[in-house]
């Protein structure tokens, strides 16, 4: 698959195990030019290099990026506008959660819920949005949870689901302000993604929570990752200011 052939994609969080290697490497296989970003060093090193290794017709290149530091946002794209190009493919899929009910919650672990989950892509999305306008257009798709309509049902994290909330607002805001410019933006939210970190830390959420999933299965990073690939795709050309839902059903919109 060629779909991608030539366009610059930057993607957060992308050195986990979760959704954000899966989408990297799916857009890698697509021939886009992929920046792997990743608070942890080491991991974001060697995941460029597993993902370059695989994919060796495209470009893949790694830039250490803790998204709730607005100084190394600007500096990674500078960077990659610089050595690259303009980025035209943007994903916003960096998130970081505590468990604590809402007088409970402390405030600097608020302070940084809020910096890493939605400052930090409303930054990115005003810093890389000029550069999709001037290359003619571009695709955004901010990553959001079932947390954002449904708090409760996902335990004691009230301000996880208040950012995501703020993600899919987000991304309705950039769909009307970038339209004109042929920059489409969108959400996919998912529930629990099989494989990831959280899930390998906490099995038994996921085996409570299946009681609940229509399909009887959750997805894995690898659903999640085409369902994002559709919406940065010229498949999903008409398609803005949407949410998607990759979640086997376990969460329903009415």
């Amino acid at each position: 698959m060629s779909e991608f052939e030539g366009r610059i994609a930057l993607v957060t969080a992308a050195a986990g195990l979760g959704l954000g290697q899966a989408v990297a490497r799916r857009l890698a296989a697509g021939g886009a030019r992929v920046v792997v970003t990743d608070s942890h060093e080491r991991r974001t090193r060697e995941v460029t290099a597993a993902i370059a290794a695989d994919y060796p017709d495209t470009t893949v290149v790694g830039h250490t990026l803790d998204v709730g530091d607005r100084d190394q946002i600007h500096e990674v794209v500078a960077t990659v506008g610089r050595e690259l190009g303009p980025i035209q493919l943007l994903v916003n899929n960096a998130a970081v959660n505590w468990a604590a009910p809402i007088w409970g919650y402390d405030i600097e672990k608020w302070d940084r819920t809020v910096a890493v989950n939605l400052t930090g892509p409303w930054l990115l999305c005003r810093t890389i949005m000029p550069m999709m306008r001037d290359a003619g257009g571009g695709a955004i798709v901010n990553v959001s949870s079932g947390a954002a309509e449904e708090a409760g049902r996902f335990g004691d994290e009230p301000v996880y689901s208040i950012t995501k909330g703020g993600m899919q607002t987000l991304t309705r805001s950039c769909a009307n302000d970038g339209g004109p410019f042929n920059i489409r933006s969108n959400t996919v939210s998912t529930g629990i993604i099989m494989g990831s970190k959280f899930i390998i830390d906490h099995p038994d959420q996921a085996e409570r929570a299946l009681k609940g999933v229509p399909l009887g299965r959750h997805p894995n990073a690898q659903d999640a990752a085409e369902a994002v690939a559709f919406l940065l795709s010229e498949r999903a050309s008409a398609i803005t200011g949407t949410i998607l839902d990759v979640n086997a059903g376990f969460h329903m919109r009415s």
